[in-house]
């Protein structure tokens, strides 16, 4: 299978055929919610995995050093997440905390089992907001801090 994997960077969702590639892009915003001034969401599809981490820490990065401090980052495509992505994502917290009033958001929705229960199994869901929406993050974002 690994010769199907492969890495996208885009803003047009993957199609029932790349479901294996991982992918990830900035999304436009959720109507009738506001960001802020300063709240992006990424939305990573397909499997994140070894390969794929450094992409997606890559790509928070970037929001993170243009001076973003609020992200969301919804997962609710994500087929499989292993341990070097979650890692990733602990990083990228620390990194938040240790700049001042950053905060991460996930989301998962509730038809994902297989990544909430990873979640779950790792402890992320206790250090990390998962939500069930974007919206719902985006909410909880605007109000936190």
């Amino acid at each position: 299978m690994a010769e199907n994997r492969g890495v996208r960077s885009s803003s047009q969702p993957a199609s029932e055929e790349q479901m294996g590639l991982f992918y990830i892009s900035d999304e436009a915003a959720v109507e009738g919610v506001d960001r802020g001034e300063d709240a992006t969401v990424l939305v990573a599809s397909g499997e994140i995995d070894y390969a794929a981490s450094p992409q997606l820490r890559e790509r928070i990065a970037e929001h993170v050093d243009a001076g973003r401090r609020r992200l969301v980052l919804d997962l609710s495509t994500v087929t499989f997440i292993d341990s070097t992505a979650i890692g990733v994502l602990m990083g990228v917290v620390l990194r938040l905390r240790e700049l001042g009033d950053g905060s991460l958001a996930l989301v998962c929705a509730d038809e994902n089992r297989r990544v909430l229960r990873i979640f779950e199994i790792a402890g992320i869901d206790g250090l990390i907001d998962v939500h069930s929406s974007r919206e719902e993050a985006l909410l909880a974002l605007s109000t936190a801090g």
